[in-house]
């Protein structure tokens, strides 16, 4: 079987900048199996599911929204209000919400009573300014 000029000129574009021993060890893989496995080498890997993180994470964002704030700037609100609620010292500076979330669990605080907090420091903030969106 000889190859006509088409597929001289395919293979050559293809694989121009292989070595013999590159392609000697590629030929070899194309006799040894067939063209699905082939083709499903060649495809593009399957996107993985992102990890959903932690649900109090994300209903803190959702109370929080209305701040009109960097995260870490409603972070270090969030834990002086419940310094401030709950007659409290904290004794750390969260960079985040995910951070001060992980720092109240870890200070004995439920995350019931830090989602109320948030809402909390949200109906707070709204009393003081009077406004739906607190800057």
């Amino acid at each position: 079987m000889s190859l006509d000029a088409t597929q001289k000129q395919l293979l050559r574009v293809a694989l121009k900048k292989r070595s013999p021993s590159e392609l000697m060890t590629l030929f070899a893989a194309i006799r040894a199996n067939n063209d699905r496995s082939l083709l499903a080498a060649l495809a593009p890997p399957k996107k993985r599911a992102k990890r959903l993180g932690d649900p109090l994470v994300r209903d803190l964002d959702l109370a929080l929204k209305p701040l009109l704030a960097p995260a870490a700037e409603k972070a270090e609100m969030l834990v002086e209000h419940m310094a401030k609620k709950h007659r409290r010292k904290f004794s750390f500076r969260p960079k985040g919400l995910a951070d001060a979330a992980r720092r109240l669990r870890a200070a004995k605080l439920s995350d019931d009573q830090i989602r109320a907090g948030a809402r909390a420091l949200v109906a707070h903030l709204a009393k003081l300014h009077g406004r739906e969106a607190v800057v």
